[in-house]
């Protein structure tokens, strides 16, 4: 049996290092326990430091049933709704409460995925159950998604010496003689990879018996995954030129995201304009040699791209600037995932009340949308409205500019419920009185003279004449809101 499955932690205490991220993930837990759902959770971290460890260990302590959804898994849209979508609304058939894991969540993503990352959000939105989620890259595009959503913990790689001494207590639990100075070395060897040291140790102590400094020769150092932060660093900060391939061969990005973190932090990083401007001349070099691959299916350009991409920004400026600057993700990413979710709240909401406004959506946009926030600042109109259109605490929330859960959201809805249950009333009142009428009416009713029948009504007649039946309840409009 391997040794990451007989030694995974079973409750939270049992997990090596991170000691900030399992206090926070434990008060998280707590407070579902003690019945205040919170936002999901996004565990963020190299591999190997316990994430989906946490999760899991979260499960067995509180005695939550998990549903997971990890990485080799196809997660397009109809997967993740049919295996998240119910699990999240419902508690299991022995009423113990779900706990859902969306693995590796930076790795959706890619053909086989479409639409993948979009259902995770609807599950998100709509759960009443606990979510946590992990990934690996922070800044990889369907995280950047997914984080306005959740609460980010972030983990460390472990301290070498924390992991020694667990692996000390492993070694004592199974009985195999070891050398401290040896497991310390070990232990530098595995980069803070929880994981990876406990495989690397199973291994030796099966073949050689002992851990010795002898027996771990063959144990070389494991690759480190490069930050982007390092990297942008090493080409602000650099006073010579450097070879791209050594710099991004463990950064995990891809070449179009690399190039937006470097056009985003030049103006950040230099502060003469000559600088920046010969900065983005050879940055638009490499542009052309990016669309040329694009183009022509050559990637021989790309070690043309690389070298103008890293190199460039080193031989434009001046003089090494001395000085700590905190490096942004690009922000054009950002604000262009801001305006999609925007437009989406603009279009459910013209959904909405284009028809009982009875204005189609491009009159909404331009004529009715900068008036609604004009609308909303009366809470009863307010109310009318979204009592009239249906909307719900997401699309008050938008109109206002405030999170759903604002006060002022929930009175408006409160009072948009207790308009609708008047007008359903009325509308009830209405149709029994034209059902069952009073004997007083049905004097009125009756032949006035000669025994003949009343003329039939505009409404009959219609009716006849077309050979349609009569009309049946009026649906309700805006005007039985605000009437």
């Amino acid at each position: 049996m391997l040794w990451t499955e007989k030694y995974r932690p079973r409750r939270l205490e049992d997990l090596v290092g991170n000691d900030e991220a399992i206090r926070k993930v434990r008060a998280w837990a707590e407070s579902w326990e003690a019945g205040k759902p919170q936002k999901p959770l996004l565990l963020v971290g190299p591999p190997g430091v316990g994430k989906t460890a946490t999760a899991y260990a979260v499960a067995q302590e509180y005695g939550w049933e998990i549903i997971e959804m990890n990485a080799s898994d196809e997660r397009d849209a109809k997967r993740v709704l049919r295996v998240l979508g119910s699990a999240s609304a419902s508690s299991s058939f022995f009423a113990k409460r779900k706990l859902i894991l969306v693995d590796e969540v930076d790795g959706i993503q890619g053909r086989e995925d479409y639409g993948g990352i979009s259902a995770v959000l609807k599950v998100i939105k709509e759960a009443k159950n606990p979510i946590i989620l992990t990934a690996n890259d922070e800044w990889a595009a369907p995280v950047v998604k997914v984080k306005p959503y959740c609460d980010v913990v972030k983990y460390k790689r472990v301290n070498y010496r924390t992991l020694a001494s667990y692996l000390a207590k492993i070694l004592e639990r199974e009985g195999i003689a070891y050398d401290m100075n040896a497991l310390l070395e070990l232990a530098r060897r595995e980069s803070g990879d929880v994981r990876s040291a406990l495989l690397d140790l199973q291994a030796i102590a099966e073949k050689a018996g002992k851990i010795t400094k002898d027996s771990i020769v063959g144990i070389g150092y494991r690759d480190r995954e490069t930050n982007i932060f390092e990297v942008l660093r090493k080409i602000f900060k650099s006073e010579h030129v450097i070879r791209p391939f050594t710099l991004t061969a463990t950064l995990d990005m891809d070449p179009d995201m690399f190039k937006a973190w470097v056009v985003e932090n030049v103006p950040r990083e230099f502060e003469d304009p000559e600088e920046i401007a010969e900065a983005f001349h050879w940055i638009s070099r490499a542009d052309v040699f990016d669309g040329r691959i694009i183009r022509r299916q050559y990637w021989g350009f790309l070690a043309y791209s690389s070298e103008l991409l890293v190199n460039g920004p080193i031989v434009a400026k001046k003089r090494v600037y001395r000085k700590f600057t905190p490096y942004s993700f690009p922000q054009w990413i950002k604000l262009q995932a801001q305006y999609k979710s925007r437009r989406d709240a603009i279009k459910r909401i013209a959904q909405k009340l284009s028809p009982i406004l009875h204005i189609s959506r491009r009159q909404f946009w331009q004529d009715l949308l900068p008036l609604l926030p004009l609308i909303f600042q009366r809470d009863e109109w307010a109310a009318n409205l979204v009592a009239a259109a249906k909307l719900d605490a997401e699309d008050v929330a938008f109109i206002l500019g405030v999170a759903p859960t604002d006060a002022r959201v929930k009175k408006i809805l409160k009072r948009a419920e207790e308009i609708r249950k008047q007008v359903l009333k009325s509308h009830v009142f209405r149709q029994r009185s034209k059902t069952r009428p009073s004997g007083r009416a049905e004097v009125e009713a009756a032949p006035a003279s000669g025994g003949k029948d009343k003329r039939p009504s505009s409404t009959e007649r219609r009716s006849k004449d077309t050979g349609e039946a009569p009309e049946g309840p009026r649906q309700a409009t805006l005007f039985d809101f605000i009437g």
